[in-house]
């Protein structure tokens, strides 16, 4: 019978370097989904904010909303809120794509 113990006991540097290589990609993409994530719910936040600045002011009927035809304010409530959601999708499409290399920046 061969002698395998030898063999097992000898260390293997690729098979180490290729651990270590996983682990830092497993732990940086981690950390980028983590504030990925986190930039998300900053951007879902501030648009709630705005929307609820909006609604206050259209409520309180003050401006943008202090048109005397209650229409015209409600027209203007809803163009302003759409505008903010489609500002907030915007956003996060830019997030949703992945990171190009600096020789891509002009």
């Amino acid at each position: 019978m061969p002698n395998l113990t030898r063999t097992d006991a000898q260390s293997q540097p690729g098979k180490t370097i290729l651990i270590l290589l996983g682990s830092f990609l497993a732990f940086a993409t981690a950390v980028t989904g983590y504030f990925k994530f986190r930039e998300r719910a900053y951007n879902l936040q501030q648009t709630a904010d705005q929307v609820e600045q909006h609604a206050m002011a259209f409520d309180l009927g003050i401006a943008p909303y202090s048109d005397a035809d209650a229409a015209v304010n409600l027209e203007k409530f809803a163009e302003n809120v759409e505008m903010l959601r489609m500002e907030q999708r915007k956003r996060e499409q830019q997030l949703e794509q992945p990171h190009q290399g600096q020789a891509d920046v002009i």
